[in-house]
């Protein structure tokens, strides 16, 4: 969000009504972020009394209750979660206005605010990203690691510019808009000491019940596999189910248990050995990777470049002989 900038900076809230005032507004987004008045405060240097009489005159502005106490916390009513949507598309739209503006005398400054799913966020974004800040060094890069559900309702809230995610196109909700920019590759993979470690090759029924160690339900690797299981017509039972990748991978490394995983995530374990991939001879698992953003999203010149050399990094893992050209 802006920094708090001018006071009393007003804007139209509602026909017969008094207008809304932007700077109170701003004040009580910091609240509604934080959940917190002490936290709050101290973001914007600002007393408690201060922050809560700030908050009460905007209640009043707008006529409806916006926060109830619960202990030292506070929660939005549903009129303030209301009034946040829209303040946050309304800051949103003011940060795409600035960024324009600016880039009209500096196309090399701006912010650029994403989030990818894990294995795309920790083994594919980090060398996109150093050959972005080469070229854009005063762009701000703001990038999260989230569940690909959790990236697309932040995308929905306007906290993100776009975000990867690697979800069925299908499953995206009314607003999304997305580009499928690469596949991941999900294998699986045993340590040398695993009883099948000798084995050439296995079966989808070998793997049913009890020998893998997986993500969460709810994750975007376990719904791939459960939808490629399916197919065979199987149901998965894993061994563990574990919500971080590189803790199942530390598993799998020590003999814990076998585990399908992104191939991208094990490259380095199966090139010296630590891990082997034993090919699963009637399932091949390659989930879209996809760009995902609201479709009247306006993307700053920072935000658009930063997605078109991403697009190009992304692709030219489907096509080697491209990049190297």
């Amino acid at each position: 969000m802006s920094h708090i900038g001018p006071a009393y900076v007003m804007l139209p809230f509602r026909e017969g009504r008094d207008r809304v005032n932007l700077y109170h507004l701003r004040v009580f987004m910091t609240v509604a972020e934080h959940e917190h008045i002490t936290r709050a405060s101290e973001e914007l240097y600002l007393s408690q009394p201060a922050v809560t009489k700030i908050v009460q005159s905007l209640e009043q502005e707008v006529g409806q209750k916006l926060v109830e106490r619960q202990g030292r916390r506070i929660a939005l009513t549903y009129a303030g979660q209301v009034l946040r949507t829209y303040a946050r598309r309304m800051f949103s739209l003011e940060r795409e206005m600035e960024e324009a503006l600016g880039a009209l005398s500096d196309i090399e400054t701006g912010e650029v605010t994403l989030a990818a799913n894990p294995s795309t966020g920790i083994y594919l974004l980090p060398s996109v990203v150093a050959r972005f800040r080469a070229r854009y060094p005063c762009v701000k890069i703001n990038l999260e690691i989230l569940k690909s559900r959790d990236i697309i309702d932040e995308t929905l809230e306007w906290r993100l510019d776009f975000g990867l995610v690697e979800v069925d196109p299908g499953d995206l909700p009314l607003g999304m808009e997305y580009e499928t920019v690469a596949y991941d590759e999900l294998i699986l993979v045993v340590a040398p000491n695993h009883p099948w470690s000798e084995l050439s090759s296995l079966r989808s029924e070998d793997l049913r019940d009890g020998v893998l160690i997986l993500r969460e339900p709810d994750s975007g690797i376990r719904e791939s596999i459960e939808h490629a299981f399916s197919h065979q017509g199987y149901s998965v039972s894993p061994l563990l189910t574990v919500p971080d990748s590189e803790v199942i991978k530390q598993m799998a490394l020590k003999g814990v248990g076998a585990t399908i995983i992104s191939a991208m995530s094990v490259r380095r374990e199966l090139e010296n050995g630590e891990l082997l991939h034993i090919p699963i001879t009637d399932l091949e698992i390659r989930p879209m990777l996809s760009m995902v953003w609201r479709e009247d999203k306006q993307f700053s010149p920072a935000a658009q470049a930063f997605r078109d050399l991403l697009r190009r990094e992304l692709r030219s893992l489907e096509n080697p002989q491209k990049a190297a050209s």
